[in-house]
């Protein structure tokens, strides 16, 4: 027996050796592509957060006369243009109990800085009460605000 071969002690050396430079290679590998994903994802969470559909109520006003009618004045102060559809707005009392809840239609798109009034009408409201109102616009945006009923 003349042949020359690699002893078992130095071929498990150089197997642990292959496996622990794959596994190193292979972190590596998982660590760049996690990192590149998770900018990516805070890239588009920065566009979008950057683009909301955002409004500014302007004026409320409640009135109790006939028929009862809510008028609310917005002003479309984001980067997005909110589109014409169906509005909602909710009527609380002063104890935060809604006690209606209307629909109305807002008839044109508010492109940014445009100024539209929407008119709800709703049921019966006494004179000189305070109102809370949560108006939410078509593609979700909402605010809330107050009126005294007149």
């Amino acid at each position: 027996m003349n042949k020359k071969a690699i002893t078992p002690v130095i071929a498990v050396v150089l197997l642990l050796m292959m496996t622990v430079a794959a596994a190193g290679a292979a972190f590596f590998w998982i660590t760049t592509i996690q990192s590149r994903i998770q900018g990516q994802i805070g890239t588009q969470t920065t566009e979008s957060t950057g683009q909301a559909r955002q409004f500014q109520i302007i004026s409320a006003e409640c009135s109790n006369a006939s028929p009862n009618l809510i008028n609310v004045t917005i002003q479309n102060v984001g980067n997005l243009q909110i589109d014409a559809g169906t509005t909602a707005i909710t009527v609380t009392d002063n104890l935060g109990q809604v006690i209606a809840t209307n629909i109305s239609t807002m008839e044109s798109a508010l492109e940014k800085g445009d100024i539209t009034t929407i008119r709800f009408a709703t049921e019966a409201l006494t004179s000189g009460k305070t109102y809370g109102l949560k108006i939410t616009l078509p593609g979700g945006a909402e605010q809330t605000t107050v009126c005294i009923s007149k």
